[in-house]
């Protein structure tokens, strides 16, 4: 589920729940309700289609080769 909310400094944002109401994203922050909702909109959209890109090997060959 995505959820809208007001942060401290009145910027508008969601974030995405997952099963069990945890937080799984939280956007950036918009001056506008419509802007936030665009984004879900375009997160919807991506997520649906987006490869992963595993980052995480790299960096842990770094890490390992340093010792």
């Amino acid at each position: 589920m995505f959820e809208i909310f007001r942060d401290r400094n009145r910027k508008y944002r969601f974030r995405l729940l997952g099963e069990k109401n945890n937080v799984i994203a939280v956007s950036e922050g918009y001056d506008e309700k419509a802007r936030v909702v665009a984004a879900i909109n375009d997160a919807r959209e991506y997520a649906a289609t987006s490869r992963i890109a595993d980052k995480s090997a790299l960096s842990e060959e770094l890490v390992g080769s340093t010792s």
